[in-house]
């Protein structure tokens, strides 16, 4: 794809954006007045996670008047999210005119972002979003935002005090161990919040050095010269093998255990409000028939990906093509499929997540009392697909729900804005397509959990206000100066 350049005046035309941003908010915002603070040093909201989902939800809780929100990531200052790591496309997947959550402000939406950086031209010349101009805007939104976030600081345990308690956070930072307590906890951890990645078994066996999952941090000049096996044909496979070639692989397989790619993209029919907004209103019933279904057809992996990788003449693509069996000899690794014995140097498992709370440190703790969805389906249907079953069941408000008292627990405060939503509240509810009634909804959710929680002294307060608005009783001393 053509290298996108900045326009000369770039950043005059992102200063007069941002004047832009902060008029269209005085106009939108009402009053802005913070009714939400923290009480005896337990913040009202903390969101772990400073990729797109958590960032659009801290402005959206602040514009709704939550202004005392903390929000911490892992990842150093700048890196947030996947697209500096193992996101190694050179677009996004999302078409680029998806809507996006403005919380009344269309000054700081993509489009707007990007013709102020590239201009009007260059939007009309994209199909997708530059994944390097998607992290640019992502840093900038944080910035013309105003959000504040505490980087390369890990979770190492989420703990429950009592129901009404604070949820206490034990967190690892640069300056060392120290715990913040909230009263609603948000993990907007993306695609591995509710679990981690997915090494097929068959693989255990290899030396650590010969086998990489696609989410790893691979240095891609270690594998010049060598012949690469890869196990899964989503887009993250077509992106890796690509990424590997341009670093002089000496070939690249990616074996696909469907006889033939997909060829309708169910995301595609996903990206429209109704279902965005309204997947929490399908039965449970319906919810599990939504995934099983979305499982088995999958989608295929994108356009710009697949040309990407067969751009090379040392990529090959098998179909029908399972890994049977997997043996390191020594100098190198044996796979197994029906098409016969192939070698590789190096193997990467492009198998994607499994869903598990307890491989999450800061789920530990919590995850033997939170409910799973094979806890709410007949063994009959949590056996049509195991891997679903295992996802987290969740209320309403994206909370985990408690195995032992359901009607009245810690747990339901907190909400898995990641992947671990993906049944419960919908594919959509935390990437891009779904942020825009996602985060909608979960800012309204967590908004009035506050107020019913402060109810009795937003109450008291209301009945003590007697500030007077200075009222004058008869006729007015001056005329109005005429209009006009």
């Amino acid at each position: 794809m053509s290298v996108l350049t900045p326009l000369s005046d770039a950043a005059s035309r992102l200063a007069a954006l941002e004047r832009d941003a902060a008029h269209q908010a005085t106009l939108s915002a009402g009053d802005g007045r913070s009714w939400v603070s923290a009480r005896d040093g337990v913040r009202p909201v903390v969101i772990v996670g400073a990729g797109q989902a958590g960032l659009v939800l801290a402005r959206g809780l602040r514009r709704r008047g939550i202004d005392d929100v903390v929000v911490i990531d892992s990842a150093p200052a700048g890196s947030a999210g996947p697209w500096t790591t193992y996101a190694r496309m050179h677009t996004l997947r999302t078409p680029k005119d998806i809507a996006w959550p403005t919380w009344g402000t269309p000054a700081v939406s993509p489009r707007a972002w990007f013709e102020a950086v590239y201009g009007a031209d260059a939007w009309e010349g994209i199909e997708y979003f530059p994944t390097t101009a998607w992290q640019g805007f992502l840093q900038w939104y944080r910035e013309v935002s105003d959000i504040t976030v505490v980087p390369a600081t890990r979770v190492t345990r989420l703990a429950i005090t009592t129901v009404d308690g604070p949820l206490e956070l034990h967190l690892d930072g640069p300056d060392g161990q120290w715990l913040l307590p909230a009263h609603h906890v948000v993990l907007a951890t993306g695609i591995e919040g509710a679990g981690g990645r997915h090494v097929p078994a068959l693989l255990a066996g290899l030396p650590a050095e010969r086998v990489h999952h696609t989410h790893d941090d691979i240095d891609f000049g270690s594998l010049e010269g060598l012949r690469i096996g890869i196990l899964g044909a989503g887009t993250g496979a077509f992106d890796n093998a690509a990424t590997a070639l341009e670093h002089g692989a000496a070939s690249v397989d990616v074996h696909m255990r469907r006889s033939a790619m997909p060829q309708v993209s169910p995301y595609r029919w996903m990206e429209f409000a109704g279902l965005i907004e309204n997947y929490g209103s399908f039965t449970d019933a319906q919810k599990w028939a939504f995934n099983v279904h979305l499982s088995v057809v999958d989608q295929p992996a994108t356009q710009n990906a697949l040309w990407r990788a067969h751009a090379f003449d040392d990529f090959r693509f098998l179909t029908a093509s399972p890994w049977q069996h997997v043996e390191w000899t020594g100098t190198d690794i044996a796979v197994t499929t029906p098409h016969g014995i192939h070698r590789y140097d190096v193997v990467l498992a492009a198998t994607g997540i499994a869903a598990d709370l307890a491989r999450r440190p800061e789920l530990a703790a919590v995850a033997p009392d939170a409910a799973l969805w094979s806890d709410r389906l007949s063994p009959q249907a949590a056996a049509q697909n195991p891997g679903l079953a295992a996802f987290p069941y969740l209320d309403d408000d994206f909370g985990l729900v408690s195995r032992s008292t359901p009607d009245r627990s810690a747990l339901s405060r907190i909400h898995m804005f990641n992947h671990g939503a993906r049944l419960s509240q919908g594919m959509l509810s935390h990437q891009i397509p779904g942020l825009v009634g996602g985060a909608t909804k979960l800012a309204a959710a967590l908004s009035r959990r506050l107020f019913q929680r402060d109810s009795a002294a937003l109450l008291s307060e209301y009945l003590a206000y007697d500030v007077p608005v200075g009222v004058q009783i008869g006729r007015r001393l001056s005329a109005p100066v005429p209009v006009g």
